[in-house]
């Protein structure tokens, strides 16, 4: 499968996170996103906070690298500072670790119980077979004392036909308030993965 093919539509609410080169200039780059985001706050009548935004950016594009993902999206609602959620696609191709990557290989290495059972869905996507698992996980603590967050996340694997191999759509998110929506919007950007 050549990844380097890999493509989907998204909104206009999504900002697409950059690849960080060793030459990029991530500060630059997070000013004028964050620049762009206002500006469409402020057509829609809201008020932004462009350096919490920028701010915001940087912390979220340098987090995605650490997963370097072929691509990452993080998405701002009119009127907040901060992401609302991240999305990322990428590709798991069969190595000497895992000889055959399916939809089935993604559910029996992605599912955790943290929180009761995932909802899984074996789904067909233009693309391919596909699996389709809503869960809710335990996030990394953020301070030494306190709980640990609930991620909530939407994840696709789907094997394009003829090809080896997964292209994996992961979103996650926090607030409760968005799992319908989101929902809605990562099943149409699922739809739009092409190869």
């Amino acid at each position: 499968m050549d990844a380097s093919r890999i493509n989907l539509m998204h909104t206009d609410g999504w900002a697409v996170l950059p690849h960080l080169a060793p030459a990029f200039d991530l500060d630059s780059w997070a000013d004028q996103e964050a620049r762009l985001i206002a500006e469409r706050y402020a057509a829609e009548g809201e008020r932004a906070d462009v350096r919490k935004i920028s701010r915001d950016l940087r912390a979220l594009a340098k987090d995605s690298a650490t997963r370097e993902p072929l691509g990452a999206f993080a998405l701002y609602l009119s009127g907040l500072d901060t992401s609302v959620a991240v999305a990322e696609v990428d590709a798991v191709l069969p190595d000497e670790t895992a000889s055959e990557v399916t939809p089935q290989w993604m559910v029996d290495h992605l599912v955790s119980h943290d929180f009761g059972p995932p909802q899984i869905d074996r789904i067909t996507l233009p693309l391919g077979p596909a699996v389709r698992i809503r869960q809710n996980i335990t996030g990394e603590k953020k301070r030494l004392f306190g709980s640990r967050p609930v991620i909530r996340t939407l994840s696709f694997g789907v094997q394009p036909e003829g090809e080896k191999g997964l292209i994996t759509l992961i979103c996650s998110w926090n607030d409760p308030v968005l799992d319908e929506p989101l929902g809605g919007i990562m099943d149409t950007m699922a739809q739009s993965l092409t190869l």
